[in-house]
């Protein structure tokens, strides 16, 4: 039989999240899966970064993250700097919850139950940027300070749907974005006028799916996606693009792979790193290869096994 630490932030989902925990630790109990739990609930910022960087993982099998983005970037975070190799389960309970999603990780009693009993571990990159982590995305330009000004009353109140009400009142300063940027991608250096940037481990974010086309989470590699300058007919049509699954053939896209990237640009920008307010430009980015542990059900596996490698080490379109 295992034993588990829970991290819960208590502020995601409150009631419902808390039912549907206590039912999953009522089976997991019965079923003599765990034996003993842990459970620990933030108060503050930073409270579930330290309790993981903190405790000693000798004391448990597995840690279960219950929160959103930013809960499970602090998780990750602790989990890195203290070089821990146990385990980590997922339970979303997000406004959008991206890399829970992506990986297809269940989101009901029976389905947590069960990848808890089979148990069955992949290995998981995880992004370095200045001295801050990220499991899913960082990001910066239009729109990427949506997730940190949406207020928790609006986000109880909408739902994902908060985010998209504010971006739509920003909309005529949103368009107005203009980012020089100068780029290198371990030994390739180019610069590109730009609307936003986004570095991901993934290829879901801000609840969009497959933006990212060849992004995988163990693949050693990092994914940079830049929407480049362009009229409001382009973006429009670069929209339809995505709709359509041909958004990686726009002339507006500039996509890059590598394990170190370095950006500077002509404005001071406050990163969005998984969803909360990060560090700020210039970014030094590299990928820690295979630095955590996840538990996955295995048709969650299979989906989120990589894709064929068709790509060299680094590879650039610029169209």
């Amino acid at each position: 039989m295992k034993r588990c630490l829970i991290i819960i932030n208590p502020s995601s989902g409150k009631h419902i999240i808390q039912n549907k925990l206590d039912r999953i630790i009522g089976q997991l109990t019965l079923q003599n899966i765990v034996e003993h739990f842990e459970i620990f609930y933030t108060e503050k910022k930073d409270d579930a970064y330290y309790k993981t960087r903190d405790c000693d993982e000798n004391q448990y099998d597995f840690i279960m993250s219950v929160g959103g983005d930013g809960t499970l970037n602090e998780v990750i975070s602790g989990m890195v700097d203290s070089h821990k190799k146990i385990p980590l389960c997922i339970l979303a309970a997000g406004t959008v919850n991206d890399f829970a999603n992506y990986l297809n990780i269940p989101n009901s009693v029976n389905g947590i139950v069960e990848m808890i009993k089979n148990f069955n571990v992949i290995s998981s990159d995880v992004g370095k940027i200045n001295n801050q982590y990220f499991i899913n995305v960082a990001a910066a330009g239009m729109f990427s300070d949506i997730s940190f000004v949406v207020s928790k009353e609006e986000k109880k109140k909408f739902g994902p749907l908060a985010y998209y009400f504010k971006g739509m009142t920003q909309l005529p300063q949103q368009l107005s974005t203009n980012l020089h940027l100068n780029v290198t991608v371990d030994n390739e250096s180019f610069e590109e006028d730009a609307y936003i940037f986004a570095i991901t481990n993934t290829n879901r974010v801000g609840g969009f799916d497959g933006i990212i086309p060849f992004a995988d989470i163990n693949d050693g590699k990092l994914d940079l996606v830049i929407v480049k300058r362009c009229s409001v007919t382009d973006l429009i049509a670069l929209i339809k693009d995505y709709r359509f699954g041909k958004h990686d053939k726009s002339p507006f896209i500039h996509y890059v792979q590598g394990q170190h990237i370095h950006i500077t640009c002509d404005q001071d920008l406050t990163m969005d790193i998984d969803g909360e307010e990060g560090t700020h430009l210039p970014i030094d980015v590299h990928t820690l290869q295979k630095s955590i542990q996840l538990l996955l059900l295995i048709a969650s596996l299979l989906s989120s096994l990589s894709i064929p490698d068709s790509l060299d080490d680094t590879v650039f379109w610029s169209f």
